[in-house]
C-alpha cells in the first residue's frame, strides 16, 4: 500500500510539470545516486504522508489507529510457559529519515542503504503465563508492553542492472537491524522480565516479505517509473555509455555527460521540473517501510 500510494502521488505531482529533456541515454547508477541525494530532503518529509499509521490485524478488537493497512496478526508464539500473540503495531506514520544513500560497484549493481527512526512503537500484545497440567492466565493485553520509543530500523536493499527492460532486477532486502531491541517485558512477581525478544523475528520478516513485496509489486513500479523518466535505453556502467556514444555521437559539440534530472523550485508556468524522477524516487524512499 505505502508503495502505491507513493507512486500515485508523484504522479499527480508529474502531471502538473513538464519533464526535462535527456541529451543521451543516463548511466542508471549514476542517475539514480544523484536523484537520492537531490530529492532526500523531500522524501523525508512526505515519506510519513503516505504511509498508513497501522499495519496488522484492522478488525482487532482493541481499535486499531487509522488508517489501517490489513495483513492480519503480526506473529504469535507459544512455549510451555507463555503464549504471545501481536495483533497490530502503530506509529508507522511518525518517521524521519536518517539515511537514504545509494551506491553502485564497477559492474553497476545497485545498493541503497536506508535507516528510519520512529517517534513510536505501540504494539497490541496479548501475553498469557502458562504453567503445565495448571493452565494459562492472561497477564497482559494492551500496548504498553512492547516496544517503545525512539526506534531505528536500518535495511540495505541490492539490485542487479540490465541495460534491456526491466532495468532493476533481483530487488533484495539484504539486511534488516532494529535497535534498540524490541523486547516484550513483563512484570512477574514484581520483578521487569524479558519474555520475549521480537527483534530476530522482526528483522527476518522485514528481509523475507519484504523482499517478497518487492518482487510482486516494488519491481514493477519502480521499473515503470524508470521507463516514464529514461526511456527505452539506459547504461549500466559508464564503459557502456562511451561505447555507445563513441557509435552515435551528440548531434552537439556539448561535452558529452551522463543525463540526470536535476531537482528545482517550481515559479512560474515556465518553470521545468523532472517530476517522473519525483515519483520514481517517492517509490524507492517506500520500499525499505514496507
Amino acid at each position: 500500500m505505502a508503495l502505491k500510494a507513493l507512486a500515485v502521488f508523484g504522479v499527480l505531482l508529474a502531471s502538473q510539470c513538464t519533464a526535462q529533456d535527456s541529451t543521451q541515454p543516463p548511466v542508471l547508477p549514476q542517475a539514480l545516486s544523484s536523484l537520492v541525494t537531490s530529492y532526500k530532503p523531500l522524501i523525508a518529509s512526505l515519506a510519513s504522508t503516505a504511509l498508513p499509521a497501522t499495519v496488522g490485524n484492522c478488525s482487532a478488537v482493541d481499535n486499531p489507529p487509522k488508517p489501517c493497512t490489513n495483513i492480519g496478526n503480526l506473529f504469535a508464539n507459544s512455549t510451555s510457559l507463555y503464549n504471545i500473540e501481536a495483533r497490530w503495531i502503530s506509529g508507522l506514520n511518525s518517521l524521519s529519515v536518517d539515511t537514504l544513500q545509494l551506491t553502485a560497484d564497477a559492474n553497476g549493481s545497485i545498493t541503497l542503504d536506508a535507516a528510519v527512526t520512529f517517534k513510536s512503537l505501540p504494539l497490541s500484545l496479548k501475553v498469557e503465563a502458562c504453567l503445565p497440567k495448571v493452565g494459562c492466565t492472561k497477564v497482559a493485553d494492551d500496548t504498553a508492553t512492547c516496544c517503545g520509543s525512539n526506534k531505528t530500523i536500518s535495511v540495505t536493499i541490492t539490485a542487479t542492472c540490465s541495460e534491456t527492460f526491466p532495468y532493476l532486477q533481483n530487488l533484495t532486502i539484504s539486511k534488516a537491524k532494529i535497535l534498540p531491541s524490541l523486547g516484550i517485558v513483563l512484570n512477574l512477581m514484581g520483578t521487569p522480565t524479558n519474555v520475549f525478544d521480537a527483534t530476530n523475528t522482526i528483522e527476518s520478516a522485514l528481509k523475507t516479505q519484504g523482499t517478497s513485496l518487492l518482487a510482486s509489486q516494488g519491481s514493477s513500479l519502480v521499473n515503470d517509473q524508470l521507463k516514464n523518466l529514461y526511456g527505452s535505453r539506459i547504461f549500466c556502467t559508464e564503459d557502456a555509455q562511451k561505447k555507445w556514444l563513441a557509435a552515435n555521437p551528440p548531434a552537439s559539440t556539448e561535452p558529452a555527460a551522463t543525463a540526470v534530472p536535476k531537482a528545482t523550485t517550481p515559479a512560474s508556468s515556465g518553470s521545468i521540473v523532472s517530476l517522473p524522477a519525483f515519483a520514481l524516487l517517492l517509490v524507492i524512499a517506500a520500499m525499505p517501510l514496507i
